[in-house]
C-alpha cells in the first residue's frame, strides 16, 4: 500500500515535470525534490528516467484509450461513432503533453524506449477503428473493399497531421479543418445509394 502510494506520487510528479519541461530538461533531482524524497527512492521504483517517462506516457495513453473505448462500446450509429472517435482522439491527444514529446524526432530516434508504448497505442487504435468500420458494414452504412487497407489509410492521415497540430500548437487553428477532414473521410466511406 505505502509502496504503491510512493510510486504513484513519483509518477504524478514526473507527469508534471515532463509535461512542463519535456523529457530532456527534466531531471530526477527535480522530481525527487518535488516529492521530498531522496533521488534513490525514485530509482528504487524506476531504473532510469527513460523507464519513468515510459510509465508516465503509458498512463497518459491509457486515459486516452479508456475514453475512446467508451465511444466504441456505445450503441450509436457507426458513422456517428467514427466521427466522435476521431474528434475525441485529436482532442485527447492535444491535451496529452507527454505524447507530444514522442513526436519529436530526436526523442524517438535517440530513445527507442517509447516504441513499445506507442506500438501498443497504435495497435489499440487499429482495433477500434476496425471495429467501427465492421459495425458500419454490418449495418449497411459503409461499403469498404478492404478494411485493413482502409484502417491503415485512416491511421496514416491521423498520424501525419499530429506534428503540425500538437508540436506547432495549431490544434485550435485547425479544429474546423479537422471536422471537415473527418466528414470527408466519413462521406468517402459511406455506402453509395
Amino acid at each position: 500500500m505505502v509502496e504503491d502510494k510512493v510510486k504513484n506520487t513519483i509518477i504524478e510528479s514526473a507527469t508534471i515535470f515532463f509535461s512542463k519541461y519535456g523529457f530532456y530538461k527534466t531531471t530526477m533531482d527535480e522530481i525527487a525534490r518535488h516529492i521530498h524524497k531522496a533521488k534513490g527512492a525514485i530509482y528504487y521504483y524506476f531504473k532510469s528516467k527513460e523507464e519513468l517517462f515510459n510509465e508516465v506516457l503509458k498512463q497518459e495513453l491509457n486515459i486516452v484509450k479508456t475514453t475512446l473505448q467508451k465511444i466504441v462500446d456505445r450503441e450509436i450509429e457507426p458513422m456517428d461513432m467514427f466521427e466522435k472517435y476521431m474528434l475525441h482522439r485529436f482532442e485527447l491527444l492535444n491535451n496529452s503533453l507527454n505524447y507530444h514529446e514522442t513526436l519529436k524526432g530526436n526523442l524517438f530516434d535517440k530513445y527507442k524506449f517509447v516504441k513499445d508504448v506507442l506500438d501498443d497505442f497504435h495497435s489499440f487504435e487499429r482495433t477500434q477503428i476496425t471495429l467501427i468500420l465492421e459495425k458500419g458494414m454490418k449495418t449497411g452504412y459503409l461499403e469498404i473493399a478492404n478494411i485493413n487497407s482502409t484502417v491503415e489509410v485512416i491511421m496514416m492521415i491521423a498520424n501525419s497531421i499530429e506534428i503540425p497540430l500538437f508540436l506547432q500548437n495549431k490544434y485550435k487553428n485547425y479544429e474546423s479543418t479537422i471536422n471537415e477532414l473527418i466528414s470527408l473521410i466519413t462521406n468517402s466511406l459511406s455506402k453509395r445509394k
